[in-house]
C-alpha cells in the first residue's frame, strides 16, 4: 500500500483523463479495420483536431484557472464548487470538438466516439454535483468500452489492448484507493465510462 501511494502521482499523470480521448481515436485509426484505411495525412489531421480540442486547449486553461485560484498549484481542484468551473470549461471545449468532427465526412463510429466522450464528461459533471465519481477511472472505462465496441462490431483482434486497458483501469483504481478514494467512487467511474462509450457507439 505504501508503494502504491508513492506511485500514485506517476500513475495519475500516465493515465490522465485528458489523454484518453486522443488515445481512443488513435486506437480507432489503427484498429486493423477499414476505419484504419484513411489516408495518413487525413489521420494526422483529425488526430491534431482531437488532441487540440480535448488535450492541448484544456491544458492551456490550467494556468488561467490557477491564477484565479480556482485550482491548486498541482493542477488538482480544491473544492466541489471550484471543481465545477474547469469541468464546465473543458466540457464546452469537448462539445466544440464534437461539432467540428460532426461536420467532417468521417465514419459514424468516429462521430459516435467523440459524442460518447462528451456524454461521459457531461454525466460526470452532473453526477459529481451530488456524488464523487472518479474521472480517471471513467476515462479508462470509456477506453475499455471503445475497444469492446470495436471487437463486437468488426471482430478485430484487439484482445491484447482490451487486457491492457483493464489492467490500466485496475492499476489506476488501486492508486486512487491508496490515495483515500472510496471504492464506490472508483468502480462507478469505470462502469459509467464503459457503459456510455460502448452503448453510444453501438446505438449511434
Amino acid at each position: 500500500m505504501e508503494l502504491m501511494k508513492k506511485a500514485a502521482p506517476f500513475i495519475s499523470y500516465l493515465f490522465h483523463p485528458l489523454l484518453m480521448p486522443s488515445l481512443g481515436l488513435l486506437i480507432i485509426l489503427n484498429s486493423g479495420t477499414y476505419l484504419s484505411l484513411l489516408d495518413p495525412a487525413a489521420k494526422r489531421a483529425i488526430m491534431y483536431v482531437m488532441a487540440l480540442g480535448t488535450l492541448v486547449f484544456p491544458l492551456m486553461m490550467l494556468p488561467v484557472l490557477q491564477y484565479r485560484h480556482l485550482v491548486l498549484k498541482n493542477g488538482q481542484v480544491a473544492t466541489k464548487s471550484e471543481r465545477l468551473v474547469p469541468q464546465v470549461i473543458i466540457l464546452v471545449l469537448y462539445i466544440i470538438t464534437f461539432v467540428y468532427f460532426k461536420n467532417l465526412p468521417l465514419n459514424q463510429v468516429i462521430h459516435a466516439y467523440v459524442l460518447a466522450v462528451c456524454l461521459t464528461l457531461f454525466l460526470l459533471v452532473l453526477a459529481n454535483l451530488r456524488f464523487r465519481i472518479s474521472f480517471q477511472t471513467a476515462a479508462l472505462g470509456g477506453l475499455t468500452g471503445l475497444i469492446i465496441a470495436l471487437i463486437y462490431l468488426y471482430e478485430t483482434p484487439l484482445d491484447g489492448l482490451l487486457i491492457l486497458s483493464l489492467l490500466a483501469g485496475g492499476l489506476t483504481g488501486s492508486s486512487k484507493l491508496a490515495q483515500g478514494s472510496h471504492w464506490g467512487e472508483v468502480l462507478s467511474g469505470f462502469l459509467l465510462g464503459l457503459a456510455v462509450v460502448l452503448l453510444t457507439i453501438l446505438v449511434y
